[in-house]
Parts: C-alpha cells; sequence; structure tokens
C-alpha cells in the first residue's frame, strides 16, 4: 500500500503483513495484522509517529517519502517501544537526525536497551500527560497511559482535529487492505481476543492509586 490521507496533513504510512500467524509466541494472528504509523504535518515541522517491523522497513520509508522529506521531521513520537512500533527507528533516526524523540517518562531505559548497539547516542524527550508538541498550527498532546499493556505506553491526541494516535490501546490483530475498520466490518473477534491476552492481563496494574 501507499500512503494513506487521514486528515488534513496527517497520513497512515505503515504496512500490511497479511501471512503473519503467530505474534510474540502467544498469539494467534489468523489474519495477520497491521503496522501503523502516521505522519502528522504543521508549519513548522514534520512528527513521525511509531515506525513498523524492522522487515517491513522498505514499505514504511517510501510511504514516509510520498508524503515527506526527512529534511523536514522535526519529532519522532514512540507511543509503544516494542519492535512492531519501533523496528525501523534506528534507521528513521540516521535518516533523519534532527528529529527528537518523544517517549513517555517510563522509557527511557527500555528504550536505550532496545536500540543498543544500533543507536549509541540519540536525543530523547520524556513527557507526561498534558505536555505538549507544537508543530506550528498544530499541537499533539501526549496522554501517559502505563500497562496498556507495556509500563511505557502512551497515546497522542492531535488537537484540534479529532484525532487519537493510541497505540495498541484499541488495537487487534487483523490485516485489511480497506484499512478502515467502517470499511473492514466486523472484526470484533479479533478485538476481543487481543484485548483477552494482552491487555486484560494487566487490569490491576491500571487501577487508579488511592490518594490520603
Amino acid at each position: 500500500m501507499s500512503a494513506v490521507s487521514i486528515a488534513e496533513g496527517v497520513h497512515w504510512i505503515g504496512a500490511l503483513d497479511p501471512t503473519l500467524r503467530t505474534f510474540d509466541i502467544i498469539l494467534k494472528t489468523a489474519n495477520g495484522t497491521t503496522y501503523n504509523s502516521y505522519v502528522v504535518r504543521g508549519l513548522r515541522g514534520v512528527a513521525v509517529i511509531d515506525t513498523v517491523k524492522q522487515e517491513f522497513s522498505d514499505t514504511f520509508f517510501k510511504n514516509l517519502e510520498e508524503v515527506a522529506r526527512y529534511d523536514e521531521i522535526t519529532a519522532i513520537v514512540l507511543n509503544h517501544l516494542e519492535p512492531d512500533h519501533t523496528g525501523a527507528l534506528p534507521e528513521l533516526l540516521r535518516r533523519a537526525p534532527n528529529a527528537e524523540v518523544y517517549i513517555s517518562r517510563r522509557a527511557p531505559g527500555m528504550l536505550k536497551a532496545l536500540l543498543k548497539p544500533d543507536m549509541e547516542d540519540f536525543h530523547y524527550t520524556p513527557v507526561d500527560t498534558g505536555d505538549r508538541l507544537d508543530l506550528g498550527g498544530r499541537q499533539l498532546m501526549f496522554l501517559n497511559t502505563p500497562f496498556l499493556h507495556w509500563p511505557d505506553t502512551q497515546c497522542t491526541w492531535l488537537e484540534g482535529a479529532g484525532v487519537l494516535f493510541p497505540g495498541d490501546l484499541f488495537g487487534c490483530h487483523f490485516c485489511d487492505d480497506r484499512l478502515f475498520n467502517d470499511l473492514v466490518g466486523d472484526f470484533r473477534f479479533s478485538f476481543e481476543y487481543y484485548h483477552a491476552h494482552i491487555m486484560r492481563p494487566f487490569k490491576g496494574n491500571c487501577s487508579p492509586t488511592p490518594t490520603a
């Protein structure tokens, strides 16, 4: 697939993996999976939100180059650090050396461990709920969502456009080249299977902390 317009100045640049049948050993993926990555364009810069599994880097970079130049990329937002979100990150950092990486406050140690020895020196900014990134006329707001389903997870909200980039929070393993869920039809079985195995086990970790 090529880049797909999601909203004004927003494109999906991910990749489809229709033949995948097992994810992380424990999950069956009878309908394959989709690696979701996005580009958000502002007046003063471009943000890339998540990347793709390393084996699909060529597709990712082809799609990215359809909608942005590397010297325009000022931010790389990682909502989650699993390899299906970060596989293309080392090469993206090499191609876009001026980009700052934005991750949740729980993510720095995990990111360094994930990237070594590929990247020994890179710039990153930890963000918390309510922090914002100004791209020029467009603002991204961050929402930390720890243990949905890793400690590092966060969501990113594009203010004014009504677009949420939720990482894995509302996701499942399902591949369809129509991409939009209202075109695909009923895939609730994949959604419920994914949440039962990936989100629900961490339910206790997500409970609000009592206040004094």
